[in-house]
C-alpha cells in the first residue's frame, strides 16, 4: 500500500508542476498590460529644410546611435556600421531569455513593412514614450532611447522621412513569460521635455547634461539599474552598471559600465583631459574588445559635443561604486583582501 502511495505521489509531482507552470503561463497572460493608447502624441511635424534633416541624421547616427540597432542586420549582427547610413531597414533580433525576443524596426518609409503609413505624431510617440501606433508598449523604445526636446525629435522625424523606402518585413516583438509577468512595473516614458541645449563650437556642461542624460542615453547603461522593478536606479546616477553582460567575441568574458563619477577611488575619468577623453571615445572602439558600447556611433560626435559630456561629468559628486574592470573574465569578483 505505501509503495502505491508513493507511486502515485511521484506521479503526481510533475502534473503539480505542469499546473502550476500553465497557471503561471496564463495568469500572466490574462494581467500582461500593453494597451496605452491613451498616451499623448507630440505635436511634431516633419519638416523639409535641409539643414533640419542634415541636424537629424547626426542625431539618428551619432547621438542618439539609432543605426547601432536599426541598420542592415547583417551589420548589426557584427556591431558594425554599414557603409550606407541610409540604410535603416531593421531586422535585428535582440534575443532576452525569459523576457522575450525584441526586433528592430524598419525606419524607412516603406509603407507596408516600415514607417510609411505612420503619422508624424504617431512617429514621435514611438520615440519619446515608447508607445506604438497601436498603443502598445515598444520595450526597447522604452527603455533605450533618452528623452529628447521638440528640436531633436522634430529633426530625427524629418530625417526618417527623408529615406529612401526599402521594402523588409520585420517581426513583432515577442514578451516573454518574465516581461509578461512584470509589465505592471513598465510604462511608457513620461517624463518633462528637456530644454534643449544646442550644438555650438564651444564645449558647455548645459549641452552635455541634455545629451548625456538625454538622446545619447549615457545614464541609462553607466548608472546601476534593476531590471525586475522597471529598470529603477538603484544607486547615484553614472556610478557604474549594476550588471555585466556577456563579451561578444569571448564566452569567458564580460563587459560591465564603468563609473563615470569623479570618485577618486573607483571613477574611471580621473586624470582624463578634455582632449584625452575625445581621443579615447574616438579609438576605444578598436583597442576594447566584446564592449556592447556603439563607439562607431559615439565616435561620429563632434569634438565640441563629446567635451561638452565630459565637462558635464566632471560636475557630478563622487559616487563611490566598485564595479570593477570594465573587461573581466566571466564571474569577477572584487578582492575582499
Amino acid at each position: 500500500m505505501a509503495s502505491k502511495r508513493l507511486k502515485r505521489a511521484l506521479i503526481g509531482i510533475p502534473l503539480v508542476l505542469v499546473a502550476a507552470i500553465g497557471g503561471v503561463v496564463a495568469y500572466a497572460n490574462l494581467t500582461y498590460k500593453h494597451d496605452f493608447a491613451s498616451t499623448p502624441k507630440p505635436d511634431i511635424k516633419a519638416s523639409t529644410d535641409p539643414k533640419v534633416i542634415e541636424h537629424g541624421a547626426y542625431v539618428t547616427h551619432a547621438i542618439a546611435h539609432c543605426s547601432a540597432c536599426h541598420g542592415n542586420a547583417s551589420f548589426v549582427e557584427k556591431h558594425t556600421l554599414g557603409p550606407d547610413r541610409n540604410d535603416l531597414r531593421g531586422g535585428y533580433t535582440m534575443h532576452a531569455g525569459p523576457f522575450g525576443t525584441f526586433y528592430a524596426a524598419n525606419l524607412t518609409p516603406d509603407p507596408e513593412t516600415g514607417l510609411g503609413k505612420l503619422t508624424d505624431a504617431e512617429l514621435a510617440r514611438v520615440i519619446r514614450h515608447g508607445v506604438s501606433p497601436e498603443g502598445r508598449l515598444d520595450a526597447m523604445m522604452a527603455f533605450a532611447v533618452g528623452p529628447m526636446s521638440d528640436e531633436d525629435l522634430t529633426a530625427i522625424v524629418s530625417y526618417l522621412r527623408s529615406l529612401p523606402p526599402v521594402r523588409n518585413p520585420v517581426p513583432s516583438d515577442e514578451w516573454g513569460l518574465v516581461a509578461k509577468v512584470l509589465s505592471g512595473k513598465f510604462h511608457p516614458r513620461i517624463e518633462t521635455i528637456p530644454k534643449y541645449a544646442p550644438p555650438g563650437d564651444t564645449p558647455t556642461v548645459e549641452r552635455g547634461a541634455y545629451l548625456a542624460n538625454g538622446p545619447a542615453v549615457c545614464s541609462v547603461c553607466h548608472t546601476p539599474r534593476d531590471p525586475l522593478k522597471g529598470f529603477v536606479p538603484l544607486g547615484p546616477l553614472f556610478s557604474g552598471g549594476a550588471m555585466a553582460e556577456p563579451d561578444s567575441t569571448d564566452p569567458e568574458y564580460e563587459i560591465i559600465a564603468p563609473n563615470l563619477t569623479s570618485d577618486p577611488a573607483t571613477g574611471v575619468l580621473v586624470g582624463f583631459t578634455e582632449e584625452s577623453f575625445v581621443d579615447r571615445v574616438r579609438k576605444v572602439g578598436q583597442t576594447t574588445k566584446g564592449s556592447p558600447m556603439p563607439w562607431d556611433n559615439f565616435k561620429q560626435m563632434t569634438d565640441s559635443d563629446l567635451k561638452s559630456i565630459f565637462l558635464y561629468l566632471k560636475t557630478l559628486p563622487p559616487a563611490k561604486n566598485v564595479v570593477g574592470p570594465a573587461r573581466r573574465k566571466k564571474g569577477w569578483k572584487p578582492d575582499k583582501t
